[in-house]
């Protein structure tokens, strides 16, 4: 019998972060995928801003974005004319060096995750299938089909499935249910070259009618130079025909406007339907579950991908910690998956379900609605920097937040804008590097595998020289920590005159105390960031006593 501590069922983006985290932690893991080898068509386009700084922990951003184009906004059509332009490329987004989303094909996505995992040494095992998982109270066995028909059977601590949504691992628990149901319409997709067209190429394109038509929405989504995505609902009555390239050339002509262009070419046609479903809980037991094996919906905001991957990000640090005995309480540390991703799921679900449903409702009377408020509302309400910029927060997940789970805190009467549970933002700070000073970002410090403890010295200059307390501070959390913690401090004004004799070597100027208005600090404060990238904790440094209960 073969042994690991974690089984990853499922070798998309999902499994492979999953596979990432655990491997950075240095957990034993296997990875498994049932298919022969990887798929070259193109699936999920769309790699939003929070996945990329995410990703960026495992420092190769530019081995991604290379590979795609950014994403610069929204056009929608009526009627062939355009009646609402989203731009999401002049909103001065400044704590973010990821400010827009990246338009890339998700083979290329898969590539570059396959390159990380092999720089930890792993490989995904093809192909293997899981026929049997039953768990206990110790473990969980698993039997798996080898490549050369043979079978094996497998004992691991935990199994994960990341295996879509006729996941065997949600099959396989006893107290899960899969409730939702698919949406109405059919749709058809082809990827193919778009010839002599006048569409921007660094924006959606979403066509939309004045009534029901036979295809009641066409989108057009630039995938690499002229390789683009046509897709379009078909009414229930349509014949279930093998859809053709000339079909969504006569798409465009029919919606888009005028000079749309000609597609040749095509390099994928399918026809497919959409569920809208999520699971009753993201843990059973020994047994867990991400992307889309945990929830399915509408590509509306290309948020399927990005939330599973986000999935695995949450889920990879705790499970690392659990095995190795570095918290207070695994099962309390486990169960805060299930009560922070799955209240996002399920937003999700609603949001794109309502975006989903207003662009293909055949509802006359709904279509002239949506219209109205597509030409006349939608063009006042982005006419706004600060609007856009909550759409694009809703659109790229820095506004997902956990601050209801167990497992983050706020010191009380704490009121700075950022509270445990929220994303670190990116601020730059200055490094002392020998006599130097150089730039450098936040996400960047509090990567890898630790917590990360910032030390904030107050921005008024008689917080300057607090350099013992902020040491004190340090030994105090330090002696409670259960897990790996790196120590920053970081002041504003400028580095004490002691800098060099500090014990902490991580020693940082916040030029004109922004990044200290950032997190809400006049006076001494801490942050303690997990190493998913969200806070822990967070408060006055005279309120320290709320962050050791905490962590005791």
């Amino acid at each position: 019998m073969q042994s690991c501590d974690i089984l990853i069922i499922g070798a998309g983006p999902v499994g492979v972060t999953l596979a990432l985290e655990l491997a950075l932690h240095n957990v034993s893991l296997r990875i498994i995928d049932k298919a022969p080898e990887r798929s070259d068509k193109s699936r999920a386009l769309v790699v939003h801003p929070r996945t990329l700084e995410l990703l960026n922990r495992h420092r190769s951003p530019e081995a991604l974005s290379s590979r795609g184009q950014t994403l610069h906004g929204v056009a929608i059509y009526i009627n062939q004319k355009l009646v609402t332009p989203l731009n999401l490329n002049d909103l001065g987004t400044t704590d973010t060096q990821f400010p827009l989303p990246l338009l890339v094909s998700q083979a290329k996505t898969e590539t570059f995750l396959d390159e990380r995992l092999a720089e930890y040494g792993v490989h995904v095992e093809r192909p293997v299938t899981a026929m049997a998982i039953e768990q206990d109270n110790t473990g969980v066995t698993t039997t798996l089909r080898l490549s050369d028909g043979s079978h094996q059977t497998v004992r691991s601590k935990y199994v994960v499935g990341c295996d879509g949504a006729h996941s065997v691992v949600r099959h396989a628990a006893n107290n899960l249910t899969f409730e939702g149901a698919p949406y109405p319409q059919d749709f058809i997709l082809c990827d193919a070259r778009l010839h002599d067209s006048s569409l921007p190429k660094n924006r959606i394109c979403l066509f939309l009618g004045s009534a029901a038509v036979s295809r009641g929405m066409v989108m057009m989504i630039p995938i690499d130079g002229e390789l683009v995505r046509v897709v379009a609902s078909e009414p229930l009555s349509a014949p279930e025909n093998d859809p053709t390239v000339d079909q969504f050339t006569e798409c465009l002509h029919s919606h888009g406007p005028v000079g749309s262009g000609t597609l040749t070419d095509a390099v994928w046609l399918t026809r497919f339907r959409f569920h809208s479903r999520i699971v009753s809980n993201y843990r059973d037991g020994r047994l867990f579950l991400a992307g889309d094996a945990a929830h399915i919906h509408s590509p509306a905001g290309g948020q399927g991908m990005n939330a599973g991957i986000q999935d695995s990000v949450n889920l990879g640090w705790k499970l690392a910690l659990a095995l190795q005995g570095k918290t207070a309480d695994a099962e309390v540390l486990l169960d805060s998956y299930n009560a922070e991703r799955r209240p996002i799921g399920k937003r999700l679900i609603s949001g794109t379900d309502s975006i989903f449903s207003s662009i293909t409702t055949s509802s006359t009377w709904f279509i002239m609605l949506r219209n109205f408020v597509l030409r006349w509302i939608l063009p006042w309400f982005l006419s706004s920097t600060r609007r856009r910029g909550m759409v694009l927060r809703f659109l790229s997940g820095f506004g997902i937040k956990y601050r209801r789970s167990p497992v983050v805190g706020t010191t009380a009467g704490f009121k700075g804008p950022i509270r445990g549970g929220d994303r670190l933002p990116d601020g730059v700070v200055l490094e002392k590097s020998g006599a130097d000073l150089k730039k450098t970002h936040l996400q960047r410090l509090c990567g890898g595998k630790p917590h990360h403890l910032l030390l904030f010295a107050g921005i008024s200059t008689a917080y300057a020289s607090t350099s013992s307390v902020l040491e004190r501070a340090e030994d105090q959390i330090s002696s409670l920590m259960r897990s790996e913690m790196k120590t920053h401090t970081i002041y504003a004004v400028d580095l004490p005159r002691d800098a060099d004799s500090l014990s902490s070597p991580s020693l940082y100027v916040d030029m004109k105390g922004h990044v200290h208005s950032q997190f809400g600090f006049t006076e001494p404060g801490y942050v303690l960031v997990r190493p998913d990238g969200y806070v822990a904790h967070i408060g006055h440094l005279s309120k320290l006593d709320s962050l050791l209960e905490f962590l005791a």
